[in-house]
């Protein structure tokens, strides 16, 4: 039900909860590029803060690159030894 009563079909349904994935999306991202982008620490916390976004949302990045670094890290290679 909307907020005046009527019935929302599913058409509507669907496409708010698309437009729901798609905006944390688009956070999750610009959580990223404020990481990527600020000085330090504090710095990023500034940024975060003024832009409105969460603790929620930045676990949710994160938690999203886990698998993504782990997957991309590329195996250790014994190093050479050189002659003294």
């Amino acid at each position: 039900m909307s907020v005046d009563g009527t019935p929302i079909s599913q058409a509507d349904l669907a496409r708010i909860e698309a437009e729901e994935e798609l905006h944390a999306k688009q956070r999750r991202s610009a959580v990223r590029v404020i990481a990527a982008s600020s000085l330090d620490a504090e710095d990023c916390r500034t940024l975060l803060s003024i832009l409105g976004l969460d603790d929620a949302t930045v676990r949710a990045a994160h938690a999203e690159l886990q698998p993504v670094a782990a997957a991309t890290a590329a195996p250790k290679r014994a190093r050479k030894r050189r002659a003294a």
